[in-house]
């Protein structure tokens, strides 16, 4: 074996080499970004679920969710300021949700669920009055996402935006 010979071998070994490391490299990647994506979705998950726990578990929340829900306006200043508060936290939750989704962390059909669950809040009027108050305090695009299922909603009846509304006591 000549001189030239032994380093067309070496160099060939070394590009099988370079490639096999890509390859590796390429599929540990996939790997992370499938990881990331899925602990993001979790994070998300969580994230909805303790907020409607809180509200759920306690009584006079979720008759000041009713109430808001029905008329905003009638609620004495301080339940309106809570009920704002809660609409905002769970507004910044899905805004969160819609940016990751820009930024394509999140696929748009993975939280399609969460979309309908923004869309059915927003279909209160007391949800909508409030909006008009809050809107602001969030970035332009997720205000025209909202907006946009609000008018999605407008069509639909107005007792349609309690889960189960048949079967939800007030007193």
């Amino acid at each position: 074996m000549t001189l030239q010979d032994f380093a067309w071998l070496a160099t060939t070994v070394s590009g099988v080499g370079v490639i096999f490391t890509l390859i590796i490299f390429s599929i540990q990647i996939r790997d992370n970004t499938r990881a990331v994506r899925a602990a993001t979705f979790q994070q998300v998950v969580n994230s909805f679920a303790s907020i409607s726990f809180d509200i759920a578990k306690d009584k006079a929340l979720v008759d000041l969710y009713i109430r808001a829900g029905r008329e905003f306006a009638l609620l004495g200043e301080v339940e309106r300021v809570q009920f704002g508060f809660m609409l905002l936290s769970f507004l910044r939750r899905a805004e969160n949700v819609y940016v990751q989704s820009e930024i394509r962390t999140i696929h748009a059909p993975h939280w399609s669920g969460i979309r309908e669950s923004i869309k059915a809040i927003m279909a209160s009027p007391g949800a909508r009055a409030c909006w008009s108050e809050i809107r602001n305090r969030h970035n332009p695009h997720f205000r025209a996402f909202i907006d946009e299922l609000i008018a999605e909603g407008a069509g639909s009846a107005e007792g349609d935006w309690r889960p189960n509304s048949a079967s939800v006591r007030t007193g």
